[in-house]
């Protein structure tokens, strides 16, 4: 702690999860387009296997620069308390258990019920374990996303999806 009851920048948890994820970003961006420039059977980016990990840490790189935003964003707040700071850093082992089980159950219920049923109920679930109570704005949620995710790998990219 500083004097003046602010967290230094590098004791910050979202500082220190946007070094992490944006190292391990940009070395999968670094091995991806190293490996699709030596590749020789692989001439377009559109028949590249190296694209979804390219994909994957553009949007690791992002998540990065939101952490590090919301890092300087925590170090500049006025009157933040050592109380608050605590109760913020405290885990959650319940909200962990839960998304642990979600993603079980949505492992289990893939072969069984599809894509695109199983992911809308999966998202569901952990909107209502996130405090979302409004039940149209669950299934709104759960509906559009499970409906652009099959829209743009299975139907645009031609993906096969479980």
């Amino acid at each position: 702690m500083d004097n003046n009851g602010k967290k230094s920048l590098l004791r910050n948890a979202d500082c220190q999860d946007a070094v992490f994820v944006g190292l391990c970003s940009a070395a999968l961006l670094v091995y991806s387009l190293y490996h699709h420039a030596n590749d020789r059977n692989t001439g377009e980016w559109k028949t590249s296997p190296y694209l979804f990990p390219v994909l994957i840490s553009a949007f690791g790189i992002l998540l990065a620069l939101s952490l590090l935003a919301d890092a300087l964003r925590d170090t500049r707040a006025a009157g933040e308390t050592a109380d608050a700071v605590e109760r913020g850093a405290r885990p959650n082992l319940t909200g962990t258990l839960a998304f642990v089980a979600a993603s079980a159950a949505y492992c289990l219920l893939m072969p069984v019920l599809r894509f695109v049923p199983a992911t809308v109920l999966f998202l569901g679930a952990l909107f209502v374990c996130l405090g979302e109570r409004k039940w149209r704005r669950v299934l709104l949620l759960s509906v559009v996303a499970a409906g652009a995710v099959y829209a743009l790998f299975g139907l645009a990219l031609n993906v096969r999806l479980p």
